[in-house]
């Protein structure tokens, strides 16, 4: 029986002792190399396109020589305008991915020494880039599609008298989500999260509607 890839040692390309072993400079440069793939961690301007690039190395940014604007490598990112140091933001992701069973904003916040709100507000962060790396990936061939409904429960009054109707959409609390996954068989898995499922509209030829947008509740 062959060894799953979870397993073996191909999964294990980025871990947190390495991070914090190569240290401050060494997360910058892998920063680069993931932001500018095609250049190998070369600058691109964000706003020309242009590869004429100055480096302001003392303060870790970059002036394109057409358009005379400085950027960074966090400019027009999840991550721009950041506070936290790029080992802490590469240690984030590390601990985020690896996650075997999901990963808590205190569980993070404990592991960084950060804030909760940092914690909270970082996770979203890369919630949000991973939704919208898959939003139009479409699936093919042989598709299992399933789904669950999950939160929402409201427990009941003690009283009888003062108990509503809680399949009145006007008693609800309003956050119950539908999510359905999508698993293309020797493929990717696609998960989305929905208010309702009667919206929910799945076929052959047609890519999933866009998910629910609501503020996320700590």
């Amino acid at each position: 029986m062959s060894q799953h890839f979870l397993l073996s040692a191909a999964a294990r390309t980025l871990s947190l002792r390495t991070i914090y072993e190569e240290g401050e400079d060494a997360a910058y440069r892998r920063f680069c190399r993931l932001r500018w793939p095609g250049t190998e961690g070369a600058p691109v301007c964000p706003l020309c396109g242009c590869l004429d690039i100055y480096d302001l190395s003392t303060r870790r940014r970059f002036k394109c020589a057409a358009c005379h604007r400085q950027f960074s490598v966090t400019s027009g990112t999840v991550f721009a305008s950041r506070k936290l140091a790029f080992v802490d933001l590469l240690g984030a992701v590390c601990l985020f991915v690896n996650a075997a069973k999901g990963l808590s904003a205190v569980q993070l916040s404990r592991d960084l020494d950060v804030q909760h709100k940092t914690a909270f507000v970082l996770m979203h962060k890369l919630r949000e880039t991973m939704t919208l790396e898959t939003r139009e990936t479409r699936l093919e061939g042989e598709v299992e599609v399933d789904g669950a409904v999950f939160g929402g429960q409201v427990r009941p009054a003690n009283a009888r008298d003062d108990r509503v109707d809680r399949r009145l959409l006007a008693n609800r609390s309003g956050k119950r989500r539908v999510v359905v996954v999508l698993r293309q068989h020797g493929g990717r898995t696609l998960p989305r999260s929905f208010l309702r499922e009667a919206r929910l509209s799945i076929s052959p030829g047609n890519g999933l509607p866009p998910a629910a947008s609501s503020r996320p509740t700590r």
